[in-house]
């Protein structure tokens, strides 16, 4: 563990393993940006849009209600991350 703690903390890596599912890469949906900078104000703020964050923006919307602001911040391609890489999806 103390191994692993050591590991310092930076970006993501500039080439990760791309998924298989996302091989050819749709970049309508995985490139998608409703704004080109991220609001000032949220509700809600989800970081990563893996099978976590999508199901927590999925139950934050479902609720019904009053129209809330969810931003969701993914450091590169939606669902790239360990999700995609897992086959969750």
């Amino acid at each position: 563990m103390d191994e692993r703690v050591a590991i310092p903390v930076a970006l993501p890596q500039a080439n990760p393993t791309i998924s298989y599912w996302q091989e050819p890469l749709d970049v309508d949906i995985a490139d998608y940006l409703s704004a080109e900078n991220a609001p000032d104000m949220a509700d809600t703020v989800i970081i990563g849009s893996g099978v976590t964050g999508a199901s927590i923006a999925h139950g934050l919307l479902s609720r019904g209600g009053t129209a809330k602001k969810i931003v969701m911040l993914e450091a590169r391609q939606a669902c790239s991350g360990a999700t995609g890489r897992n086959g969750l999806f």
